[in-house]
């Protein structure tokens, strides 16, 4: 029961963490600024690969645990509730995420568009060019 506690307390660690990068992320994004969206998923993708590491570690340890006092399934019971309260706020995060990187997605489009729509009224204005033109 000691290293599931363990195991808990490092994976809502993680949890934290994953919520601090998405935190400050967010705030970039909100902002219109996506520089560091690279480094972000890395971070995202990092702290997911040591999360799967600890649940395949929680998962081998619960199929052997013994039952444990009192004192350790109130602890354990605390740490999930701690770690359903992290779950949570990521996914409302992540919806928000998904919300600016959508906006910014569309804006682009819409400037792309607006681009082609600038390069068709200007090749309107081109004057021809003869090959042979006489001056009077």
């Amino acid at each position: 029961m000691k290293r599931v506690l363990e195991l808990m307390e490092q994976k809502n660690h993680y949890l934290e963490k994953f919520y601090t990068v998405n935190e400050t992320s967010l705030q970039n994004f909100l902002n219109d600024n996506y520089n560091e969206i690279n480094e972000f998923y890395n971070q995202r993708e990092s702290i997911l690969e040591i999360l799967k590491y600890i649940d395949r570690e929680l998962l081998h340890i619960s199929s052997q645990s013994e039952h444990g006092t009192a004192y350790q399934l109130e602890s354990l019971k605390k740490h999930l509730s701690d770690k359903d309260l992290f779950v949570q706020k990521i996914i409302e995060q992540d919806v928000a995420i998904l919300s600016c990187i959508e906006a910014a997605k569309n804006q682009i489009i819409r400037d792309l568009k607006d681009l082609k729509k600038g390069q068709k009224v200007i090749s309107a204005y081109k004057v021809p060019q003869f090959a042979n033109q006489e001056e009077v």
